[in-house]
């Protein structure tokens, strides 16, 4: 993967002058009027949520001392829907189709394709009245109905990757369930256990591979399109599945690396012990051959290759052992695949940190960022979590949430 420094990176941004942004309604950018209302765009990603848009609008015609978008309309102005009546409904929460980009003097991202979902006017006591508009991306749209179904010696990246392809016959028969193509990981299923049956029961989709990739310590998240990639799902909008330290389809291939006092305007780490164990032991029942199954993850274990220079510090907080037995297993081999990925999860909690730098539209959640100038013990690989990109008068920013994912040296393999 590709590193840059911010000074590279400003070569590629036109020196971080000129931010711009656009907002496209049904594929086309807002009328010039309406653009130089906007006095802030705020973009938002996290692997755990509904990435989101927020922009905020000037509400008020000093000319004709009248609201321009909402507390002026009347039902037959709605109606209309001509001419300057047709701006009273252009936020208004519907099914059109939104896309927000980002960037700098020309060379814009996408950052998100949504749609409007609320309206909040402000009337305020003093000042002009605002309208901030939000919005969210496909995901929201994929808790519209519940499905029941199983699966039969199949990897959950397979599992993944078949419920993009079923069908809703209720809706029709050309009618899929998941609007949205699923990319896998190939590299981390070929590492997965074939599992005998795996069963969805009367759950959202997105919320059944939520929970699949929680086993897996896997994340999810949808990733605008790539034009250039060769597989054809990644050139389009598409939902990714797979581990976060593989590379993000659809999404510029760099990394980052930002040093506090130069790129860095402020960072916040905190290193906790708290909620860390030294092993994990996974125990299940083999029903046909009506055994124990156990599986048990350690420290020691080359795959943890994760913040291994602060195990010693770990050791010395005297962590505890933890025993699980809730999750179904049909294998040694899942069981300890099970375990792994619970402590690796607990192990890339320990360093979490907040930051901010000049606005940045490829450091987005699901990427990483080197972090220097702050200590052994917070320097590193940082895999972000959540991101905020804003541009208002005052310029561009991007504040991020990350967690420490660094490697080290386990018996010579990195």
């Amino acid at each position: 993967m590709p590193f840059a420094t911010l000074s590279e990176e400003s070569v590629r941004q036109s020196g971080f002058y000129v931010p711009q942004f656009e907002v496209k309604i049904q594929g086309a950018g807002l009328p010039r009027d309406v653009l130089r209302d906007v006095t802030q765009l705020t973009y938002n990603d996290n692997i755990k949520e509904i990435d989101s848009f927020e922009v905020t609008v000037n509400n008020w015609d000093p000319e004709t001392r009248d609201f321009k978008y909402v507390g002026s309309e009347t039902a037959e102005r709605l109606a209309r829907k001509t001419g300057d009546d047709r701006r009273l409904r252009l936020f208004e929460p519907c099914n059109k189709e939104v896309e927000v980009w980002m960037g700098y003097l020309g060379d814009l991202r996408l950052m998100l394709k949504g749609t409007f979902t609320t309206m909040e006017p402000n009337f305020p006591a003093s000042g002009a009245p605002t309208l901030v508009v939000r919005g969210l991306n496909v995901l929201h749209q994929l808790r519209r109905k519940q499905y029941s179904t199983t699966w039969g010696d199949k990897r959950d990246s397979e599992v993944a990757k078949n419920i993009a392809t079923l069908i809703d016959t209720d809706l029709g028969k050309n009618h899929k369930r998941f609007p949205l193509p699923i990319v896998i990981n190939e590299k981390a299923m070929g590492l997965e256990e074939r599992l005998p049956y795996v069963a969805q029961k009367n759950q959202y989709d997105i919320d059944f591979l939520l929970t699949r990739a929680l086993r897996l310590g896997y994340v999810v998240f949808v990733r605008e399109g790539d034009r250039k990639a060769r597989n054809l799902d990644e050139r389009k909008q598409h939902l990714y599945f797979g581990p976060s330290d593989g590379t993000v389809p659809g999404q510029r291939d760099v990394t980052f690396k930002l040093k506090w006092g130069i790129s860095l305007i402020d960072f916040k780490p905190t290193l906790t012990m708290a909620n860390q164990v030294r092993s994990v032991t996974v125990n299940g029942w083999d029903r046909a051959k009506k055994k124990a199954i156990t599986g048990k993850a350690t420290l020691d274990d080359k795959e943890l290759n994760i913040n291994v220079d602060l195990h010693e510090v770990l050791k010395e907080c005297d962590p505890r052992e933890e025993i699980v037995v809730d999750k179904p297993v049909h294998s040694a081999k899942e069981a300890k695949l099970l375990a792994q990925a619970i402590l690796k999860d607990r192990h890339k909690e320990m360093v979490k940190a907040s930051g901010t730098c000049i606005g940045l539209p490829d450091l987005r959640a699901g990427k990483k960022v080197e972090i220097d100038g702050l200590g052994s013990r917070f320097n590193g690989t940082y895999f972000i979590t959540k991101s905020t990109h804003s541009i208002s008068d005052s310029g561009y920013i991007t504040k991020f949430d990350a967690r420490r994912e660094q490697k080290g040296l386990l018996e010579g393999i990195e």
